[in-house]
């Protein structure tokens, strides 16, 4: 039996602000500004050291600047020197900026989907970009299994005159490590947590570079899609 018609009306109108609501918290109040011309600054909360690629048996060193996160279980314990490992985390953690790294290219990366001009002086700034990173790392899940690339953070978007919130997302993304980052020790095209524990310092310190440039491109990719929608409404 049909619905009655005055409530196939209210459904569909239910329907349609569902969809307008979500419309709006995708692009948020984006497209009630302009961008061009003016300037944006960015104010991070990053964690100074990503989780990256150890073991079990460095938990208890409290002191380690790099938190060990890789569940790769005992067998590593057999493969690799846990000292010598751990060694080359601490020099590659002390040579590279990571999350300064990461807030920069995220800054360049937002100014330019914006098309706003990137300042420093958050106080002089007409737009403020706060960018918000939980947790980011290099994680596997086994010795032998594909290592990945994770970050979990939030961006939001500030008119830096009256600190009106202009747009607001999350962020979770976990990707595979491409294997052409990282020649050696490539194993059926995916690189490896063995792959990883036995890198060098400057490789190590090349893959903490390729995880801050993963981590501002997946948190900066919303606001890129946010953008495109907001251009295509206004040609509509």
């Amino acid at each position: 039996m049909k619905a009655p018609r005055f409530r196939r009306v209210a459904l569909f109108s239910v329907a349609l602000v569902a969809v307008q609501s979500a419309s709006c918290r995708g692009t948020g109040r984006l497209s009630e500004y302009e961008f061009n011309q003016r300037t944006l600054a960015v104010r991070s909360s990053i964690p100074p050291h990503p989780e990256v690629l150890t073991g079990p048996w460095f938990f208890d060193w409290p002191t380690d600047p790099v938190r060990a996160v890789i569940r790769a279980g005992t067998r590593i314990a057999r493969e690799v020197e846990a000292a010598e490992v751990r060694a080359r985390l601490d020099s590659a953690a002390a040579s590279i900026d990571v999350a300064g790294r990461l807030a920069g290219r995220a800054h360049d990366r937002a100014s330019f989907h914006l098309r706003a001009d990137p300042v420093r002086d958050e106080r002089a700034a007409d737009f403020l970009l706060e960018v918000i990173v939980h947790e980011y790392g290099i994680d596997a899940e086994d010795w032998e299994a594909a290592a990945h690339f994770y970050v979990e953070a939030r961006l939001v978007l500030i008119d830096g005159h009256d600190g009106t919130q202009i747009w607001d997302t999350k962020v979770t993304s976990r990707d595979r490590i491409a294997p052409a980052l990282f020649a050696p020790g490539v194993v059926r095209d995916v690189v490896t947590a063995r792959a990883l524990a036995g890198q060098s310092v400057a490789e190590i310190e090349r893959a903490l570079e390729r995880l801050a440039d993963y981590s501002a491109d997946r948190i900066t990719e919303r606001l890129r899609e946010a953008m495109e929608k907001v251009q295509h409404d206004r040609r509509r």
